[in-house]
């Protein structure tokens, strides 16, 4: 494809860094642990590879998420979940 100066257009899909798939717009789910607390975050507006499902954040969503992050116990949470947990030895031997 040529644009109207006759230059030839580079192809203007963007690609995965990880495994060159194509980013699409969707979603993507964040789980950060504070101290010892799991903090889950859903629904995070994101640039999404159709491979590999790695998600890519704009700068402003990754301030916004950090500003959260730093005052997240002031905000009622949507819901709790309940998150089994294993050890080490459980789950690969010892």
């Amino acid at each position: 494809m040529e644009d109207t100066k006759g230059e030839a257009i580079k192809d203007q899909i963007e690609r995965c860094d990880y495994c060159g798939g194509e980013l699409k717009p969707g979603t993507t789910t964040l789980e950060v642990w504070r101290g010892d607390e799991l903090v889950v975050i859903r629904d995070i507006p994101a640039d999404v590879c159709q491979q590999c499902q790695e998600a890519y954040l704009s700068a402003q969503i990754s301030l916004r998420l950090d500003h959260f992050l730093g005052e997240y116990h002031q905000h009622r949470p949507e819901r709790y979940l309940a998150v089994p947990q294993y050890s080490a030895i459980q789950s690969i031997g010892g």
